[in-house]
């Protein structure tokens, strides 16, 4: 092998250790040990060593489920500094519901937090032993990190993840962005966690990048249930690649599209108090999932032993929900990239469309993968579950997903079949700047033939005297110049359809004289004859 292709370990891996020091041992040390073997935690690896780590954007909420309760008690973590106590089932303040819940036994927790930070990954990594790979697919989102190693998504195979206890649900949220200032392009958003916005062209629509994480855990008597969320958008965003860098900073407004997401549930009768219907906000997906468990607990859930898909019915049905969003701006791209028969549309446009188009080639194969990640996941569990209130609750999820992922698949079918129809028209649009030029060049060719001998016959006469303007002679300048020009057109442009032209009706009216003759010789014969 020469020197060139020799093989040489990314400068990632350079300076990570080999041995294990003898000193007290961190969680973030164990993930960079751990990059040896499994170089897709390289992501986590990064985030847990950024040079600017944010220490205030985690927002925590807890739900509680004690025995004879029959629906949890929720409430705000006040901040990180109280996560060690929700971790171990001590935490007893900030509570919403009756002092007297907390006399009663505690089954277990569910926890939400918001826009992870690298002081709640190193607690929670540490204290409840998890697996880093969990945290790594849960930060992946940002970029493809080029050649340097594999995204956790894409580096994971279905058998590692399919005793797991935990489930990475990746969705794309549609938006409306107003602001003239993001015409295109990506955008990261302003938050401890990297997600970016990516506008489509020719359109006021975004796609923002979210991920829900869900994993459940048991220890010392009780269960806890950690739920990682993205929190809401902002208006402040930073160009990609530059990130908490003022000079890139930008203020978008950020609309959903065509409103928040459909709700699932069941709504209140008209005789019922449906008064708390206007207070839901539908911004925070944190406040989401904690006022659908107050409001009614999943048939599938079991308080003393819950299984992974009974936390995440409610996040499931909200990124159901989200993704059929996704599948109508499919279906609008669809109708926008589509041409009228009576005019052709301007090549800067069909360019720009040709580009958004082979965008959605890729997007829409990304897209559907993170469908088929859900139903693979749900049906696994399924197979493994024995209790029929599950098997109730998952079907109905299994089936969404299979109808979102069909339509899915449809609409990317679609749009991946107007690539030929739009580069046909680029051909169509090149062949018509092609019969113009060419128009072009002949007019400029006639206009050549014509002054180029007018030109040279001047110059000829101009050497005598008689025969410029005003002499007695000028007249000859014309006698000649316009027969040279006449023979120099004729030369270069022969009249070839007019000559024929000419030869076919001379030859036509030689067929028109040629019958009259034919039938006067037939009545002299005929008259002849009769005679006879």
């Amino acid at each position: 092998m020469s020197s060139a292709s020799t093989y040489a370990p990314a400068s990632e891996y350079q300076h990570l250790p080999v041995s294990r020091s003898a000193g007290p041992q961190t969680y973030t040390a164990y993930v960079k040990a751990l990059c040896h073997r499994n170089p897709s935690l390289m992501t986590l690896n990064r985030f847990l060593h950024s040079p600017k780590p944010r220490v205030d954007g985690c927002r925590m909420a807890a739900l509680d489920f004690r025995r004879g309760n029959s629906k949890p008690v929720a409430r705000h973590v006040a901040d990180i500094d109280c996560l060690w106590g929700e971790l171990h089932g001590k935490a007893e303040h900030n509570l919403r519901g009756a002092t007297q819940d907390w006399g009663r036994p505690l089954q277990g927790r569910v926890l939400v937090l918001e826009d992870l930070t690298v002081g709640a990954i190193e607690l929670l990594g540490s204290e409840l032993d998890l697996d880093p790979l969990f945290f790594a697919m849960h930060l992946h989102t940002l970029d493809r990190t080029g050649s340097k190693h594999q995204i956790p998504d894409e580096a994971t195979l279905p058998s590692r993840l399919r005793s797991k206890n935990y489930i990475n649900i990746s969705y794309q949220r549609p938006v409306f962005c107003e602001s003239r200032k993001a015409s295109g392009g990506k955008w990261v958003r302003d938050a401890a966690v990297d997600r970016k916005l990516v506008l489509l062209r020719s359109t006021t629509i975004a796609l923002a990048a979210h991920v829900l994480s869900v994993i459940v855990v048991r220890r010392s008597g009780i269960w806890i249930a950690l739920v990682l969320v993205d929190p809401p958008l902002g208006d402040v965003h930073f160009q990609y690649g530059h990130k908490d860098s003022e000079e890139y900073k930008v203020r978008l407004d950020i609309q959903p599209f065509l409103g928040s997401y459909e709700d699932f549930t069941d709504p209140p009768k008209f005789s019922e108090d449906w008064n708390g219907i206007l207070n839901t906000s539908r911004r925070s997906l944190l406040e989401d999932i904690i006022g659908y468990w107050e409001r009614n607990t999943p048939a599938c859930f079991n308080a003393d032993d819950p299984s992974l898909e009974a936390v995440a019915y409610y996040p499931l049905r909200i990124v159901a929900a989200e993704w059929v969003k996704y599948v109508e701006v499919m279906q609008h791209c669809i109708k926008l990239y589509q041409y009228s028969d009576t005019q052709i549309p301007t090549l800067d446009r069909i360019n720009h469309d040709l580009r958004e188009l082979q965008g959605w080639t890729l997007r829409s194969l990304n897209s559907q993968h993170k469908v088929q990640t859900v139903i693979r996941k749900l049906k696994v569990a399924q197979e493994a579950t024995s209790h029929p209130a599950t098997r109730q609750i998952m079907d109905p999820i299994i089936e969404d997903f299979e109808v979102i992922l069909s339509t899915m698949q449809a609409a990317g079918t679609r749009l991946e079949n107007m690539l030929p129809v739009v580069t046909s028209f680029i051909q169509i649009t090149d062949a018509r700047r092609a019969f113009a030029e060419t128009a072009n060049i002949s007019r400029l060719t006639i206009l050549a033939l014509v002054f180029i001998p007018l030109s040279y016959v001047s110059s000829l006469f101009s050497m005598n005297p008689s025969n410029m303007p005003g002499s007695p002679y000028f007249w000859v300048y014309f006698a000649v110049a316009i027969p040279v020009t006449l023979l120099v057109i004729i030369m270069a442009r022969p009249p070839t359809a007019a000559v024929q032209n000419v030869v076919a009706w001379v030859q036509d009216q030689k067929r028109r004289k040629k019958p009259h003759g034919s039938r006067r010789e037939e009545k002299s014969t005929v008259l002849s004859n009769c005679d006879a």
